[in-house]
C-alpha cells in the first residue's frame, strides 16, 4: 500500500478532525506522533517542518501544510468525490469556508483563552479574568452554533455532512472538560451524538486512545 498522506499528530490534539477525515476517505496514510508532553514539537527536526511547533502538520507529495482547517480544506479538495466539501459552484461552498475559518479564528480563540489564559498575560494575577472572558466568548459561540444547527441541521450545511462537522466535533470533544461544554446545548449535543455514530470518528478515537460519551 502506497502512503499518500503523512499526518504529524498528538493524542487529542488539533489533528483529530484531519485524522477522522482521512479515516472517512479510506485513503492510505501514516501517523507520526509528536508527543507534546515530551516537548517533541520543539525539536529542531520538527521545527524544520512546522516552525510554529504545533500539530497537526501534513505531508503530501512534496508539500508540507499546517493549520488544521487549511489541512482539511486541502485534503478534501484532493477528493471531491467524497462529498465532504461542497462543489466550487455550490451555494454552500461559502458557508463551508465560513464555518472552518470562524471555528479557527473565533471559536478556537475563545477555547484557547479559557484553556490557556497564561498565553495572554505575563504572570498569573489576572488569569481568572481572562479565563472568565474566554468562557463568556465560548458560550456565545455555542449559542450561535446551537441556533444554526436548529435552523439548518442536522449538519452545519444542512443535510450534507462536511469537513466542517469534523472540525466542530474536535472542538466539542475538547470542551467536555470545560466550564462551558458544547454538549449542554441541545442541538450541539445532537450533533455530537450523530458524529459519534460515524465509523471514521470511532476509528480515530480508538487509534488515539480516546473515549467520549455524550
Amino acid at each position: 500500500m502506497n502512503i499518500i498522506y503523512t499526518l504529524y499528530w498528538d493524542r487529542g490534539g488539533a489533528n483529530m478532525a484531519t485524522h477522522a477525515v482521512l479515516e472517512a476517505l479510506g485513503v492510505p496514510y501514516k501517523l507520526i506522533e509528536i508527543d507534546l508532553t515530551k516537548q517533541m514539537q520543539k525539536t529542531p527536526e520538527y521545527l524544520a517542518i512546522n516552525p510554529n511547533g504545533k500539530v497537526p502538520t501534513l505531508k503530501h507529495n512534496e508539500q508540507v501544510i499546517y493549520e488544521s482547517s487549511a489541512i482539511l480544506m486541502y485534503i478534501l479538495d484532493q477528493h471531491p468525490e467524497s462529498g465532504l466539501a461542497p462543489s466550487l459552484n455550490s451555494p454552500k461552498r461559502g458557508y463551508y469556508y465560513q464555518y472552518l475559518i470562524w471555528m479557527s479564528n473565533t471559536l478556537q480563540e475563545a477555547v484557547d483563552r479559557w484553556a490557556h489564559p497564561e498565553n495572554y498575560i505575563s504572570g498569573d494575577a489576572d488569569l481568572k479574568q481572562i479565563k472568565d472572558k474566554g468562557n463568556q466568548a465560548l458560550a456565545r459561540c455555542w449559542d450561535i452554533l446551537n441556533t444554526d444547527l436548529g435552523q439548518k441541521g442536522p449538519w452545519l450545511l444542512g443535510d450534507e455532512l462536511s469537513g466542517a462537522d469534523f472540525h466542530l466535533f474536535m472542538i466539542t470533544y475538547w470542551s467536555h472538560g470545560y466550564d462551558s461544554r458544547a454538549e449542554d446545548w441541545p442541538n450541539l449535543r445532537s450533533h455530537i451524538q450523530a458524529m459519534l455514530k460515524l465509523d471514521a470518528i470511532q476509528n480515530m478515537l480508538a487509534q488515539e486512545g480516546l473515549s467520549f460519551e455524550c
